[in-house]
């Protein structure tokens, strides 16, 4: 199967796509240009808002707010009035980390990664925040926090530090949301690029970016095997979210960072969002349900 080609924006690195059912939209953003866009299935139409930070995570609130990520910081954003409300700061003493990806989990707290600017290893972490809007850091050596989903059970986390290259497995208290590793369940080869962004579908399967890797591909978690594979017409593929009205449409986001002009004009598309039409349906995705 090959995506096509969704909004032609270019963005320099674009991620953390989301479904947005009540506005029949999907949103992502670009890191680096600080931008977050909103895709209007109904029309079209999209609607961007520009912030002077990195903007690295969008996820949707129990209210008409939503969550953003700015550099280290985490904020309320009210996009009629585009004001800001700060919730916390994860690194308010540390201007060389920035967050990553992030997600909310069936419990409806906030897990939010981070990397250090020049991708130090072991210099970033996983951390946690529930309705007391304290982090707690849940896993520590990281290097680039990406991708995050839960089981279908929602007793299992699946994570991504990319460089390992590696799914890890943690096993998921459903009361106080602690983690405890389980094991690793998919190891990507060197020659199909680094995994990064991730979800699931409603058969408990994992539809990863990667990263060098020119596609979204499909895991099996418990064999550890590819399943399937989307074409994208892109080599720096950086996440995926399902939605649409059937929620079978995938979202594609992909990156134009630190590629050779040569490469660029093999892939003027680099950057842009594409997506493709499954015969499956996402999973259930949570949002932050104390925050409004």
């Amino acid at each position: 199967m090959k995506a096509t080609l969704l909004h032609d924006c270019r963005s320099e690195l674009a991620e953390g796509p989301l479904w947005h059912a009540a506005w029949n939209s999907f949103l992502w953003v670009d890191i680096e240009g600080g931008h977050l866009y909103r895709y209007n299935l109904a029309d079209s139409q999209v609607t961007t808002w520009d912030f002077p930070n990195r903007l690295s995570l969008v996820l949707e609130t129990c209210g008409e707010r939503l969550l953003l990520a700015l550099d280290a910081k985490l904020a309320l954003f009210d996009p009629v009035t585009a004001s800001l409300e700060l919730l916390a700061d994860l690194y308010p003493d540390n201007t060389s980390i920035r967050c990553n990806d992030g997600a909310c989990d069936p419990q409806g707290s906030v897990w939010v990664g981070s990397m250090r600017l020049d991708a130090k290893e072991g210099a970033a972490s996983l951390f946690r925040i529930g309705n007391d809007l304290a982090p707690r850091e849940m896993i520590s050596d990281v290097t680039v926090s990406n991708g995050l989903c839960w089981s279908l059970d929602g007793k299992t986390m699946y994570y991504i530090d990319s460089p390992t290259p590696k799914v890890q497995a943690f096993h998921f208290d459903q009361q106080t949301g602690d983690i405890r590793f389980k094991k690793n369940v998919i190891l990507v080869p060197e020659d199909l690029g680094t995994p990064d962004g991730m979800c699931m579908d409603e058969n408990g399967l994992l539809w990863i970016g990667h990263y060098g890797g020119s596609g979204i591909f499909c895991w099996n978690p418990e064999t550890g095997k590819i399943v399937d594979k989307i074409e994208v017409p892109a080599p720096n593929v950086t996440s995926c979210a399902f939605g649409g009205p059937d929620g079978n449409q995938l979202l594609i986001t992909t990156a134009r960072e630190n590629m050779s002009d040569e490469k660029l004009q093999e892939f003027p598309h680099s950057g842009s969002v594409f997506s493709a039409v499954l015969s499956v349906k996402g999973a259930p995705v949570f949002s932050c349900n104390f925050l409004k």
